[in-house]
């Protein structure tokens, strides 16, 4: 039983930690199969419920934005329900380019867990766009000042990180902050759009790899991974939020590089 608790909890602690700070679960994963000799999750449904866990950790830390927008559904036109209801059109245009990428292009997507060159160079690109997005300097728009074209151009980021090694968050916040939105509101608004991504993607794994998932199932296991990512992602979100307010993503792009070039010497010496 232990033997397979231990690799749960580690691999939901990365989960929970990758899946939100700039650094990209995906890629981690694609790097975790590649290095570690007979790798593998216990159970097809194992990554479901760590993405369970992550989907927790972001409704628990930002529970009061998820209540203004269902409350602002049924809400006079106050100036607080019409913010909330402003930025629930926002993330529901931003959600679009994601499902359509992600039900167009997944097949291809999936074909590049299997590259750990690919992964290294995505995972350099991320570090570079963490670094120049701590260098850009532009006076920072509100949920007010925020438009479509800006929800549509940042939620095709996060549909391209659907690549592995192309963090999501990193993609997200680059996106917004090239677009002149404020820092703290922009990390906001990219964990509230991560809701209705990750929430999908547990849907499809489930429907798609059910059969799989009974045969596999492992409460114990599950349970432990699931809570795992759970407080790993909680920790992170808040991590995220400081350092992009104070302009230090730069320790994300450093990091980004040395586990890119590291992916790039496994791809080369296999």
């Amino acid at each position: 039983m232990w033997v397979m608790l231990i690799p749960a909890l580690l691999l939901g602690v990365l989960q929970g930690v990758t899946e939100f700070l700039p650094i990209s679960s995906s890629g981690h994963l694609v790097l975790a199969q590649g290095m570690i000799p007979g790798f593998s999750q216990p159970g097809v449904l194992f990554d479901v419920a760590l993405h369970i866990g992550t989907l927790v950790a972001v409704c628990i830390y930002f529970w009061k934005d998820l209540w203004d927008m269902a409350l602002s559904l049924f809400s006079s036109e106050q100036a607080k329900a019409q913010a909330s209801r402003r930025l629930l059109w926002l993330l529901f245009v931003g959600s679009v380019p994601t499902v359509i990428m992600g039900l167009l292009f997944r097949e291809q997507f999936e074909a590049m867990f299997h590259d750990v060159y690919g992964a290294g160079i995505w995972f350099i690109i991320t570090g570079i766009l963490l670094f120049i997005t701590d260098r850009v300097v532009r006076q920072g728009r509100e949920l007010a000042q925020m438009g479509v074209i800006d929800a549509l151009v940042i939620g095709t980021a996060q549909g391209l990180s659907i690549i592995p090694a192309l963090s999501r968050s990193g993609a997200t916040i680059a996106a917004g902050v090239f677009l002149g939105l404020e820092r703290g509101f922009l990390v906001r608004y990219s964990f509230l759009l991560s809701i209705p991504a990750v929430a999908g993607a547990f849907v499809l794994q489930l429907v798609t790899h059910w059969h799989e998932a009974l045969q596999s199932f492992h409460l114990l296991s599950y349970g432990v991974g699931t809570l795992a990512a759970a407080v790993a992602g909680y920790w992170s979100i808040s991590l995220l939020l400081h350092m992009t307010r104070s302009r230090r993503l730069s320790v994300f792009a450093y990091y980004c590089w040395i586990v890119g070039g590291l992916a790039l010497f496994l791809a080369a010496n296999p």
